[in-house]
């Protein structure tokens, strides 16, 4: 029987409410006589299709509802392939984590920048599209060549993540570390090029790290550069005595050495007694930086477990925007699969079919010799736990059915393989950070490695990706 409009309409958001995209496309239906000039001017409401699918003489509901799916998707489908193609520019791209999810995405990644001169080879290989400029952005030269390519091309997204090395909880952090302030130079690039959007990745450590306020005095400067004195000389024992904890025949941490660390615990408690006024955060410092060029920024932390990635990785995403709102992309899944997510993949789930390959050089499948001591630790270290007890993360078994921990350039101290007593290849880190198996690493394995644990894992680059484009688009 024929509805109204109204009821048509009702009808149509209930249906909405519990159907989902994947549904659509796999229903196998005919358009009816007449459905070319249907989709040549497809109808703008539910209405305007309710009289045209009267015209067509078509009164079930199960039509009407299947036909507007229909209709729905092959429109959207249209616009995404006839849409344009947003130009984008990767700085310290690495081995190019985010321009692989950004080109996922639908977007054009027109240049890109990395000193690393094995990360730029494994770059070209697989972004052959892309202009890469080999160098260090700090010298005016190669940093003017860059704006002065994108501004040619055009740029509507800047991409990158300055070196997290100074923030990282890995390490210690350090404010005075030349690292930590290269964002200067993404900020300067972002002020020249004045792209609509930009995105900054860092690692979690920036959301407690501090730094001096501008226009500090020199007692306040001097009270500052104690603090730090002291705390690189507590570095350096602390350093000491985890080298000793680990191997005693080749190290010494003696009694003095450890009265002295007790005595720099109370001497840095004492010279940060009123150093609160004299530091800010490092991400309040971010926002403001950028907004003196105009641009209006927001961050948030986001786990790559929560968007596919077989990793519990999670980074600091700031995005800026000279107008429009802000918005971060949604999770497609979580720990436990509820809430119509899905569950987070597991090591195993990603790296299961590699368990019994042979080593395969060409795929990055490349084994690592250990020694026959070395086997015997890693035959007798439980899933969970490390070979070496006093590392977190380095040689450390993964569980078979959860995310990894974070992938890390470990120099060598990568995870052990939850099954075979080995550590886990280059191409089987990879799959942990979502990269296509299509995706060729470049230079010796210790290079492969540090490419790999310092990328941004390509299904989160690719979830951030189709958020910016939305931002774009709406």
């Amino acid at each position: 029987m024929k509805m109204s409009p109204t009821g048509f309409r009702q009808k149509l958001v209930k249906f909405f409410g519990f159907v989902k995209n994947k549904v659509y496309l796999n229903l196998d239906f005919k358009l009816p006589k007449g459905r070319s000039s249907f989709l040549l001017n497809p109808p703008t409401s539910q209405y305007k299709l309710y009289k045209c699918l009267q015209d067509l003489n078509i009164i079930s509901l199960p039509t009407i509802t299947i036909i507007f799916i229909k209709v729905r998707y092959i429109i959207n489908k249209m616009k995404k392939t006839n849409a344009q193609k947003f130009k984008v520019l990767d700085l310290f791209a690495g081995c190019g984590g985010l321009s692989k999810g950004f080109e996922q995405a639908g977007f054009d990644v027109i240049a890109a920048n990395d000193i690393l001169g094995h990360a730029m080879q494994t770059y070209k290989r697989n972004h052959p599209q892309s202009k890469f400029f080999f160098g260090d952005i700090t010298q005016p030269g190669i940093k003017q060549d860059i704006i002065d390519y994108v501004k040619n091309k055009g740029c509507d997204v800047i991409v990158g993540g300055p070196p997290c090395q100074a923030y990282s909880l890995a390490g210690f952090r350090d404010p005075d570390d030349p690292r930590g302030k290269l964002f200067e130079e993404y900020v300067e690039i972002v002020n020249s090029v004045k792209p609509k959007i930009f995105v900054m990745e860092n690692v979690k450590g920036i959301l407690t790290m501090k730094h001096d306020k501008e226009n500090l005095s020199k007692e306040q400067m001097d009270r500052l550069n104690l603090l730090r004195k002291l705390e690189r000389e507590k570095k350096e024992l602390l350093v000491s005595r985890k080298q000793f904890k680990n191997n005693p025949e080749r190290y010494k941490f003696d009694k003095p050495e450890e009265q002295r660390l007790e005595e720099l615990n109370s001497e840095i408690k004492i010279a940060k007694m009123g150093l609160g006024n004299y530091e800010e955060k490092v991400t309040d410092q971010i926002i403001n930086r950028f907004a003196k060029i105009g641009y209006n920024v927001k961050f948030e932390l986001l786990n790559s477990a929560n968007y596919g990635v077989p990793q519990r990785r999670e980074r600091v995403i700031f995005i800026g925007t000279q107008s429009g709102k802000i918005g971060y992309p949604e999770p497609t899944h979580n720990k436990e699969g509820s809430v119509n997510l899905k569950k987070w993949v597991s090591v195993k789930e990603a790296i299961g079919d590699l368990e019994d390959r042979d080593e395969d050089i060409l795929f990055n499948h490349i084994m690592t010799s250990h020694n026959k001591e070395f086997k015997e630790k890693i035959k007798n270290t439980p899933i969970g736990k490390s070979i070496f007890g006093n590392f977190s993360d380095a040689f450390f078994r993964s569980y078979p059915d959860q995310p990894s921990r974070t992938v890390k350039e470990n120099h060598g101290g990568v995870f052990v393989h939850y099954k075979n007593n080995r550590v886990m290849t280059p191409r089987e880190l990879a799959r942990l950070q979502s990269f296509p198996d299509d995706f060729i690493f470049e230079g010796s394995k210790s290079q492969q490695l540090v490419q790999i644990g310092n990328a941004v894992p390509v299904g989160l680059a690719k979830a951030i990706a189709e958020n910016i484009r939305d931002l774009l688009e709406n």
